[in-house]
């Protein structure tokens, strides 16, 4: 498993588990009592952990936890803490449950937890999955779609391109964004004529711990209305930053809390730093063509999603593309074969699908009534959430029959 899964907060012994949203630790420890065991402990793509001076300013409120290590020195932090006291920050306080006046003063601070200085990681990771779960319960965020090639060239960016519009149309109105997670050669922006790139994913990656809403403004690019696009642009070949699993956590929570809809073309699949997107996702689709060498190629993924990823069947949902019901590989061989359930077809229309992408045109924009603007609405009815069923009244007769 990848740093990516879990909070692993002893090696073997504890189990690893996730929080309800990523956390930013700011450490104010003189002494660097427990600066090294946090250090240690607190590996995981979720948390960003920093360690800040005595005079440092203050991280402000979002989601930012103060985990204060009692020391001389900090007692201006608790000054400027109880002076601030009705913006306060989720506090921590590690010291001496002697401290009789520490803990009172932890306490009119209204501090999450009070921890020894010897105290176990499973006490620490308590206190810091009550704050997420907190902050999580008063965040709206946007459901995840993820869509992803079994096998390389199935079409996965042609189907993100027009299933992200088609979710821009819905009755709610949505404000979809469109993230192409092909790092190298990313091409979602061309496909949407998009050629003003304010931004790309590696700078919000890069940046993901300063980030903010103003700035995720200026670094997304509008593609159709209620449609943006995160696009990608290809590294220099002299440059050598590699994105993380952690910084990438940091973004899509960023990004989900400021839009309704969030569609992630992950052409290239799963790698190291893009788990914490498949983690978050509440629909994978994985797009692939009626053959043998793109099923066997689709059953690798398969087995890496839900068995290395712990990702259950009723996320994913097979798409297939340039379907066509005369070949000898049925739709009920791939269900038996691949063990799963949900499967949508797109017919096989090649000419229109190489007019779009030479266009930078959606399917909608070109041939308003084409047969495959109805299965994209299909799609997005078949991922939302259905309201439940009125139970009708039974008719004259059934009602004599009982």
């Amino acid at each position: 498993m990848t740093d990516a899964k879990n909070v692993e907060l002893e090696s073997v012994s504890t189990p690893r588990l996730i929080l309800a949203c990523p956390l930013q630790i700011s450490v104010i420890d003189p002494g660097g009592q427990i600066w090294p065991k946090l250090q240690d402990q607190l590996q995981s793509s979720q948390l960003q952990l920093r360690r800040l001076s005595e005079q440092d300013t203050l991280p402000k409120s979002g989601r930012q936890v103060l985990l204060l290590v009692d020391h001389p020195m900090i007692a201006t932090v608790f000054d400027e803490l109880e002076r601030r006291s009705a913006q306060s920050l989720p506090v921590i306080v590690v010291g001496d449950p002697s401290h009789i006046g520490l803990m009172r003063r932890s306490m009119r601070l209204g501090a999450v937890d009070f921890l020894p200085f010897d105290y176990q990681p499973t006490e620490l990771w308590s206190a810091l999955t009550r704050v997420a779960d907190k902050l999580a319960a008063s965040a709206q965020l946007a459901p995840v779609t993820v869509v992803v090639n079994g096998k390389p060239g199935s079409g996965a960016s042609f189907i993100c391109a027009n299933l992200g519009y088609a979710l821009s149309q819905t009755e709610d109105e949505d404000k979809v964004l469109l993230v192409d997670a092909n790092l190298h050669y990313g091409s979602l922006a061309d496909y949407l004529n998009v050629h003003d790139k304010q931004g790309s994913l590696a700078s919000g990656i890069e940046r993901a711990t300063e980030m903010d809403a103003m700035a995720l403004a200026g670094m997304v690019s509008p593609a159709r209305e209620r449609l943006d696009v995160l696009p990608s642009v290809p590294p220099a070949l002299t440059e050598h930053y590699v994105p993380t699993a952690k910084s990438c956590s940091q973004l899509m929570y960023l990004l989900r809390s400021q839009y309704q809809q969030v569609v992630v073309d992950l052409s290239r699949g799963p790698e190291s730093w893009n788990l914490p997107v498949l983690e978050c996702a509440d629909h994978i689709l994985v797009v692939m063509q009626q053959s043998l060498s793109a099923l066997r190629e689709t059953m690798y993924l398969l087995k890496r999603l839900r068995q290395e990823l712990g990702i259950p069947k009723s996320r994913i949902i097979l798409v297939i593309n340039r379907y066509d019901k005369k070949k000898d590989l049925s739709l009920k061989k791939i269900e038996h074969t691949t063990e799963i359930t949900q499967i949508l077809t797109l017919l096989n229309d090649f000419t229109l699908a190489e007019n779009c992408t030479d266009l930078g045109k959606l399917v909608v924009e070109i041939e308003k009534k084409h047969k495959l603007v109805k299965v994209f609405e299909d799609m997005v009815g078949e991922m939302t959430p259905q309201d439940t069923p009125q139970t009708t009244k039974p008719g004259l007769l059934k009602r004599w029959l009982g």
